[in-house]
């Protein structure tokens, strides 16, 4: 109990650090700006002890929801450099962009599960409902962009037009998509990632070229999502993108319910889910393995072995059969315990036994503690009690012998990436048991200043 307290001590003491007034760098000196997705992440951990910080962080990002809904990746909130910074967006080339600078590109729909999470862990239950309120048009908004604009299909299932779109940037799922781009006319660029982190551990020059290639095919359509869904070569429909999407859509109708809100719509958008996930992530006609993102340009799945294919777990999507299937192929293939010398039974980003692993590069092998927390909540929810409290417990030893880092060495739990990073931080202390109680309405005003 007492080592337990101490780690909630130091991951407080990292989120107060990346703290900035209204928003939480996810690591000021790689991420010195506000992410979208980290900072529900980030939320989620307030939630526990700082209510009034949970809810600022959400509603900070939303500063930089366009007029079309669309929620961007990136909100830009100082001068910090960072490549590729809001003079190389040029969001005003469109019509719908925001006053503040952000990216062009959005993230996985995180909000509304960390919204409701806020409101389950209030102490100022009076506060989390005025907060509901004031995010739940917006959240709204931003997931009828994401079920219209990227799914004119009325699939139900969300269409990524970047690699970062998807989170999980530089993944072996998008190799084959990105090979067959072919680059010409790439403005000059100047990476500033590999200065501050070991190259090895980053994106290579080819794909980098490849992300940079894909962005000026927006910026030339104005950020047009119908011109841009006809004409961009990388068009995927993200299977973690599309699961949080549909998990969100649930949470989302429950804030309905609490605020005195309609949910026909979102209800509407849980439906197509419900009706077309294996349509296009694993064939109805063959016996259930795995599920696989689609891609619409080449009409195939994509079939590689990565956390991707167990994230249906942390959907309620999948037959109690079918989950048990999925548990055993994360036991086989996504465990690093007998080849790690760190033991830790976490999951690891690529299947240890494909050719694709590589335990340092970014996606494409290391652990990291979102997915990680996801598929633990999703081991709950399907009632393998044993494997989340193995997977939770693993989680916590994994960060208080390595730090609070963005990735993991799977082979060694030596930690990767940026430090001191915010979502490590906050997700460590929705798994730590002592957390669970109301939090304060106390704004925490300590830690860092601009980053």
């Amino acid at each position: 109990m007492a080592a337990e307290k101490e780690l909630f001590a130091s991951a407080r003491q990292v989120l107060e650090k990346n703290w900035r007034g209204t928003y939480t760098s996810p690591s000021p000196q790689l991420y010195p700006h506000q992410w979208s997705w980290d900072s529900a992440f980030v939320a989620i951990g307030y939630s526990h002890y700082a209510q009034v910080n949970a809810q600022r962080e959400l509603v900070s990002i939303f500063e930089g929801q366009w007029a079309n809904g669309m929620l961007p990746h990136i909100v830009f909130r100082s001068a910090s450099p960072y490549f590729p910074g809001p003079e190389y967006w040029q969001i005003a080339l469109s019509r719908d962009a925001p006053r503040i600078e952000t990216s062009g590109i959005t993230q996985p729909a995180v909000h509304a599960i960390a919204a409701l999470e806020i409101y389950r862990n209030a102490g100022d239950r009076q506060s989390a409902r005025g907060f509901l309120k004031e995010i739940f048009p917006r959240i709204l908004a931003f997931h009828r962009y994401l079920f219209t604009r990227r799914d004119p299909e009325e699939s139900g299932l969300i269409t990524i037009f970047h690699p970062w779109e998807s989170g999980l940037d530089n993944s072996v799922r998008w190799d084959e998509a990105l090979a067959r781009i072919r680059v010409e006319g790439l403005p000059q660029y100047e990476r500033l990632d590999t200065r501050r982190v070991d190259p090895v551990q980053r994106p290579s020059d080819d794909v980098y070229d490849r992300f940079i290639y894909l962005t000026e095919i927006m910026k030339h359509y104005r950020y047009d999502d119908e011109a841009i869904y006809e004409k961009i070569p990388f068009k995927i429909k993200d299977i973690v993108f599309s699961s949080i999407a549909y998990r969100a859509n649930q949470s989302l109708a429950k804030i309905a319910d609490i605020i005195g809100e309609g949910k026909n719509e979102i209800e509407s958008w849980i439906g197509r889910t419900q009706e077309h996930y294996f349509d296009y992530f694993c064939s109805r006609e063959t016996e259930y393995r795995l599920v696989y993102d689609f891609d619409l340009v080449s009409g195939r799945r994509i079939e590689k072995r990565t956390a991707a294919s167990l994230i249906s777990l942390y959907t309620d999507l999948l037959s109690q059969e079918q989950a048990a299937t999925t548990v055993e192929w994360m036991q086989h293939a996504y465990y690093c315990t007998e080849l790690c010398a760190a033991e830790h039974a976490v999951i690891t980003s690529v299947s240890v036994d494909s050719p694709d692993f590589n335990p340092f590069n970014y996606w494409r092998g290391p652990v990291w503690i979102n997915i990680n927390w996801m598929l633990y909540n999703g081991l709950k929810q399907y009632g393998f009690s044993k494997d989340a409290e193995l997977l939770r417990k693993a989680l916590i030893d994994l960060v208080a012998e390595h730090g609070f880092h963005e990735y993991y060495n799977p082979l060694s739990g030596d930690g990767l990436g940026a430090s001191d990073f915010s979502w490590t931080a906050a997700l460590l202390i929705d798994l730590l048991p002592g957390s669970r109680a109301p939090a304060s309405g106390i704004l925490n005003t300590s830690g860092g200043g601009p980053g």
